[in-house]
Parts: structure tokens; C-alpha cells; sequence
């Protein structure tokens, strides 16, 4: 559901970065700010062409008559000290500041008080009599850190047109380009909207309320404007800081009165200006805001000039859909009481940064530790594949599935890819047997699942069905063939012809030594929001990466907008030739340590194994890093094929039979990946249809591996050196590379 709450990204100088731009106009913010007084009048143009770029909508913000610090650069005044005020530009430093209205020191006298970026420093006038040389002296009353350009509060009574210079040059410019969206600061009067609608009558009107001039006419500027916008910061200037809180609730309620929108504006998410958490108090202050019916929020120097400024839009949006939640709720069920209030938003449902799991919950079948539980005394042996299917089902990767598929949603997959309730699952997670074991556990309502290899029982299953299929006929659905050349095919003919549906309940989890890279869906989803991501690219593989890996990984990271990059490699069973575990988890070590970009890649290791079911399984790998959090999965050429048994597009067409809501998680495809000798640089072959045959350089697995067992060195361009020379010293060393 698309958010009713707009938000309002001021976009400064140090942030302005393509990559930038475009996860935030992803993140669907409804207007970019170019904030005037923090702009060049040169600078404008240019500003509001790089802007328009990205199809977002542009609001200027007037400088209005506010007075802001001339200084560029943070200037640190301590008490008691000497600051000369000039009339003209100057550089500043601890001793010296001029103002952005220079000529506003003819109208000081001795004793006035002068409050610089939110009352941070205080300054009062002490001598005027150097006023004919260019400047006045002032001592400091309050030391403290003067930003960059930062709004001056003076307490004397003077007058300065409501629309500065450089306002009205980028009126001229802004109906060049077709802009029209304004907010005017420091109005003092309805008359100053009307003003500026006599100069732009196409103009619509957002009036920041941050002056006490504008309190006393506020009706009459809401009336005027298209809508408000607080602007706290200032407002504090002019008021009490106690009394913010209480006039912002009035302000709100009588603009939403009138019928008009009100943005909310200063210390919204401040603290993610420099740490990927908001505080406590500004989590509450942002949901208070929008329970009291302000329709926006405008960020400022947390997107201007912040760290994080997309991980702050990102927490943004998850305050606001758990408010609109939550308001929905109360809505539909004509309010709910406060038990009923707190189950509802500490739920699985209430909304998240993160994609929702397939099927909307994510599933959890683990036994809990301080229930006993009696084993049922028959046990069903079961082997490696089964118990690996079980750990995921317990944790939630193949979520909404609790167990293994009876016959309604077995043959609702293997005709429709859907579960008998409609939600789409390409792949049926089943458990075979024989005729004679069948008919062993028919009479049971319970069994104890044991490992074959260890004897130890690691799960319980309650049958709900035993069922017999035909196994040429399945196999053609979900493989596409029955010939039992496909290794998939081969594996389904030999398990047997009955099926056991139920849900299981995992006891405990099997030892394995690659426990340690394993991540379990509630932690990538842990991990994921602790980070600040919304939007993550999964990537699926059973092989070290390679240069083509790399590019898909890199580009597609950049292509979709995503936050960071989930690398997610299978370590089941593997068929002869394949790449040893150990030899997959050092090449992405090397990766994480020397290549990746810092802080923007989570790997883990998947304890299952590939069916080789091409197209089907290529949805099924998606959805699995749905379930991780993943709202974006990298679909490669041919992906989770096997020979010649599918087209290598099939992996990518499949995706278009679904809608999103359908999935929930955007396929992001790439064909062929070559090295351009011509170039030297490595090509998404769908972007280069006129590139020279002779100049394309192939990358290839099967090459690899056939280099490695020579002893050669792959190129650069194949494989990144590192991870070449480790895997050669681990041959030299007799360590495992390859599945024998």
C-alpha cells in the first residue's frame, strides 16, 4: 500500500551523488528541496537541472527575510571574547563574522542580543563606533559552534522585504523549468503569500510557520496557502522550546480543519545524521506528529548533509506505515482496546522495514525448550536432503510452509505453481518413501523423524496424509522431462512413489561444521534493519565467484537501488566437479575483506541443495530470499539449470507469469557476462549488440575448473587474483577444492 504521508528530502551539495538520487527517488520520497539559503545564486540553475534528472518533484525554499551567519565552515567563539560583525562579505573566523544582510548592522545599538543557529552561541553588541569602517564589536555571552550559514535571531525591531534577491531570480528560473512548488519562509503576514502569488500565480504555496509575526495571522496564511510547514527550529527562536510542542498540535489541528496539508519540519530524525538509529525520543516525536494528522514530514540536515541519508528515509517510511496501520486498524474494527492495541503493533504483521516474509508470517516450527515433549515411538529413518528440508521449514526459509505438502497443495503446485490458497510456490518440498514404509505408518498420527546416518531423531511429524503419486507424470510438471538423464529426475524416481504430508516440528538442528557462515531468516532480517536497509539484492550461487558473479553482484546492487547486497551460496550436497564449501566461504572472505564496498554486503551460507529444476527453481531461490528479507533477487542466464534440458532465458520468462503482488520480490535479470579486450572492462551482453564477436572474452565455470586442475592461473579479467592464489595453494596443499 502506497504511503499517504509525504515526505520532503532536502538535497545538499555533500549528498547529491547519483547513487544517491536515485535510491531516494526509489524510495518513492514525493518532493526534492533545494533549500535557497544554503545555495548560490549561481548555483541554482544548475542545481535544479541536475534535480530534474530524476523525475522526483522540486520544491525551492525561499531565503524570505531570514538572517543567516555568513560563514561557510564551522567557527567555534568562546566566552567572553571580542567578534567583529562586518557590513560586507569577509572570511570568518573566531574573531570576525559578517551576516547575510550586511546592511542590517546599521540598525544594532549597544546592548542588543544577537542568537546564532538555534541559540547555540548568544552574542550581545558592545561597541558601534567603528560602524563608518565596516563593522560593529560584540562580546560572547554564550560560547558554542556557529554552522555553516546558520539562521541569526536579532532582538530589535527592523524590516526587510519578505522576498529576498536571490528569491526572485529563482522564481524566474523555477518557471523556466516548469517548477512551481514553493516554500516561503519567514512569512509574517498573508499578505506576504498573496505577494508572491502576485509574482507566481501558478505557484503552490507550502508557508513555514516559524515566527511569532505568523502565529498571530495564522489563519489567515493557512487560508491563502495550499498548505503549511512548521519549521520547529526557527519557531523555538520566537517561542519558548517548552511551548513548541503544544503550538505545533494547534497548528496542526486547525490547518487539517481548514482542509489544507501540514509538513512538520527540524529534528525529525536528527540523530541519523550520523548514526543509523534514531533515538527514542525522536521515534515518538515522529509518530506523535502523525497522530495528530500532519500529512509530511520534511527532512533537513538529515538528508542534506547526513551519513545515512537513504537508511533515514528508509526509517521514515517504516514510522509511517506502522501509523497508517495502526490507524487503520482502530478504523476498521471502531477502535480497539489497549491489550488488543499492543498484541496488533508488536506483531508479525505490523509493518517493517523489510519486505514481508511469502505468505505474510514467517513461519516458525522450532519445539519450544520449555515444553516437554513425548517422542512418538515409530520412527520414519530419513536422509541428508529430508533433513535439510525440515531445518529450512522450521526456520522460516520456505515460509509459509509448515511442513511437507499434502495432496491438495502438491498437485496445486505441479499444475499451477500455487498453493492451494493462492499464494505462489513453484517447487513442492515433499516426502518421500516406498510402498512397504507406507504401509508401516499408515495407522500412525505421529512419527519420529531420525537421520539415517546417526540414528538420532531431529524431528517430529504429524501425518496428515499419506498419498501414492505417478511419478512420470510429476516429473514432467516439475522438471519438465521424465528422463532420467536429468540429475533432478533421476534423484525423484529413485526416492518412491507415496508421499507423507504434514507439519513437522524441528527437536534440534544437525551439526554441521559450516554452522558458523549459517544465518537464520529472523537474523538477515535482524541484521538488515539494524543497518537501516529496506531494499536488499539477493544473490544465489554454489560456486566461488568469478568475475561475471562479481558484475551481476556490483551492477545489479547499483541497477535496483538496493541498500546492500545479501550473498547467499548453498552448501548441500553437491554433484561431482562442484566447488568445495570450504573453497565458496574463502572466496567471498577475500571478497568481503578486499573488494566489496564497505558496509554493504551480508553473507551467509544456505543449507540446502539444488534440485536443478531450472525455471521452477529459479522462483523457488527468489522467494527463499524473500523469506531472508530480500526485496530484489539477481536472476542470472540460465539460472539453476542443468545441461540442455532448459532454454537459457526460461529462468527469466518465468517471473513475467506473476505480478508482484504475487511475489513480492523483484526479479533483477542479466544475460551473458563478457571482458571487452577492446573496452577492458567487463559488459552486460544485452548492452553491447554491436560489440565486435572478436573482442569478447567468455567467462566460464566449466573453464575454471579446468584451468585450476592444470595448476593455471585464471586472467585477471576471470577471476580476481586473490581468490585465484588461494585456491591454487589450497590444491598445492592438498586441501579440497572440488567435490570428488
Amino acid at each position: 500500500m502506497a504511503s499517504k504521508t509525504k515526505v520532503i528530502c532536502t538535497i545538499g551539495t555533500t549528498i547529491d551523488s547519483p547513487d544517491v538520487l536515485s535510491r531516494l527517488k526509489s524510495r518513492g520520497v514525493d518532493f526534492f528541496r533545494i533549500n535557497l539559503s544554503h545555495t548560490p545564486e549561481e548555483e541554482i540553475e544548475s542545481r535544479i537541472l541536475k534535480l530534474k534528472e530524476y523525475g522526483v518533484p522540486i520544491i525551492l525554499d525561499t531565503e524570505g527575510p531570514q538572517i543567516r551567519s555568513g560563514n561557510t565552515k564551522e567557527v567555534f567563539v568562546k566566552d567572553g571574547s571580542t567578534v567583529k560583525i562586518y557590513n560586507k562579505e569577509t572570511e570568518c573566523s573566531e574573531n570576525s563574522i559578517f551576516l547575510n544582510h550586511p546592511e542590517i548592522i546599521n540598525n544594532l545599538s549597544v546592548g542588543d542580543l544577537i542568537y546564532l543557529d538555534f541559540n547555540s552561541v548568544l552574542l550581545k553588541v558592545s561597541d558601534i563606533s567603528q560602524l563608518s569602517q565596516g563593522y560593529i564589536k560584540s562580546i560572547v555571552l554564550m560560547e558554542g559552534i556557529i554552522g555553516g550559514r546558520k539562521g541569526v535571531h536579532i532582538d530589535t525591531e527592523f524590516s526587510l522585504p519578505a522576498f529576498s534577491q536571490k528569491d526572485l531570480r529563482a522564481v524566474e528560473i523555477a518557471k523556466k523549468y516548469g517548477i512551481k512548488t514553493f516554500t516561503l519562509s519567514f512569512i509574517k503576514s498573508h499578505k506576504d503569500v498573496e505577494k508572491f502569488k502576485s509574482i507566481y500565480s501558478e505557484a503552490i504555496i507550502y508557508s513555514k510557520i516559524e515566527c511569532k509575526d505568523a502565529l498571530k495571522d495564522l489563519r489567515a496564511i493557512i487560508d491563502v496557502s495550499n498548505g503549511i510547514l512548521i519549521d520547529r527550529g526557527d519557531l523555538s527562536r520566537d517561542i519558548s522550546v517548552e511551548s513548541v510542542p503544544f503550538v505545533q498540535k494547534q497548528i496542526i489541528k486547525l490547518a487539517r480543519s481548514l482542509g489544507k496539508e501540514v509538513f512538520v519540519a527540524t529534528n525529525t530524525l536528527e540523530n541519523m545524521s550520523f548514526s543509523l538509529k534514531p533515538n527514542k525520543a525522536e521515534v515518538n516525536d515522529i509518530v506523535n506528529i502523525l497522530l495528530d494528522g500532519a500529512t509530511g514530514i520534511a527532512l533537513t540536515k538529515e538528508t542534506a548533509i547526513g551519513k545515512y541519508p537513504v537508511e533515514t528515509v528508509n526509517m521514515l517510511y517504516a514510522l509511517i506505515k506502522n501509523v497508517e496501520f495502526i490507524k487503520n486498524k482502530e478504523l476498521d474494527a471502531g477502535g480497539i482496546d489497549p491489550i488488543s492495541y499492543i498484541e496488533e503493533i508488536c506483531s508479525e504483521k505490523s509493518p517493517d522495514l523489510l519486505v514481508k516474509p511469502h505468505g505474510g508470517i514467517l513461519v516458525n516450527r522450532i519445539a519450544d525448550k520449555n515444553v516437554d515433549i513425548k517422542l512418538p515411538e515409530k520412527k520414519l529413518f530419513i536422509d541428508e536432503r529430508t533433513l535439510m528440508d525440515i531445518e529450512q521449514i522450521a526456520v522460516g526459509s520456505f515460509s509459509p510452509l509448515t511442513g511437507f505438502l499434502c495432496s491438495n497443495d502438491f498437485y496445486s503446485v505441479l499444475d499451477n505453481m500455487k498453493l492451494e490458497n493462492g499464494i505462489v510456490w513453484p517447487l513442492p518440498i515433499i516426502l518421500q518413501t516406498t510402498e512397504e514404509i507406507a504401509k508401516n505408518i499408515k495407522n500412525e498420527n505421529q512419527v519420529s523423524l531420525a537421520y539415517s546416518q546417526d540414528g538420532n531423531i531431529y524431528a517430529i511429524l504429524d501425518i496428515k496424509e499419506i498419498y501414492k503419486i505417478n511419478l512420470n507424470e510429476c516429473a514432467k510438471k516439475i522438471y519438465g522431462t521424465d528422463s532420467q538423464e536429468h540429475p533432478g529426475v533421476k534423484r525423484f524416481f529413485e526416492k518412491g512413489d507415496y508421499l507423507i504430508g504434514g507439519d513437522i516440528t524441528l527437536l534440534k538442528r544437525r551439526d554441521s561444521e559450516y554452522k558458523l557462515y549459517e544465518l537464520k531468516p529472523r537474523q538477515t532480517r535482524k541484521i538488515f534493519s539494524e543497518r537501516g536497509w529496506s531494499k536488499i539484492i539477493g544473490f544465489h550461487t554454489r560456486n566461488v565467484i568469478h568475475r561475471s558473479h562479481e558484475f551481476v553482484q556490483l551492477e545489479g546492487l547499483k541497477k535496483s537501488g538496493c541498500d546492500g547486497l545479501f550473498v547467499h551460496p548453498v552448501i548441500g550436497m553437491k554433484k561431482p566437479g562442484d566447488f568445495d564449501v570450504n573453497a565458496i566461504v574463502k572466496s567471498y572472505e577475500i571478497m568481503a575483506d578486499k573488494i566489496y564496498p564497505k558496509s554493504k554486503v551480508i553473507f551467509s551460507t544456505l543449507a540446502t541443495y539444488s534440485r536443478y529444476a531450472g525455471p521452477r527453481e529459479a522462483i523457488f531461490t527468489a522467494l527463499i530470499r524473500k523469506n531472508f528479507g530480500c526485496s530484489h533477487f539477481i536472476v542470472g542466464r540460465d539460472h539453476t539449470g542443468v545441461g540442455n534440458f532448459y532454454d537459457p532465458k526460461a529462468s527469466h520468462n518465468i517471473f513475467d507469469k506473476f505480478t508482484y503482488e504475487e511475489l513480492g520480490i523483484i526479479p533483477v535479470k542479466f544475460d551473458n557476462i563478457f571482458y571487452s579486450s577492446l573496452e577492458n572492462k567487463h559488459i552486460h551482453e544485452l548492452d553491447a549488440s554491436n560489440h565486435p564477436e572478436d573482442k569478447k572474452l567468455q567467462i566460464s565455470g566449466t573453464k575454471i575448473r579446468e584451468m585450476f586442475k592444470s595448476g593455471q592461473k585464471p586472467p585477471e579479467w576471470f577471476m580476481r587474483p586473490e581468490i585465484s592464489e588461494m585456491i591454487l595453494e589450497r590444491i598445492k596443499n592438498n586441501l579440497p577444492v572440488f567435490v570428488e
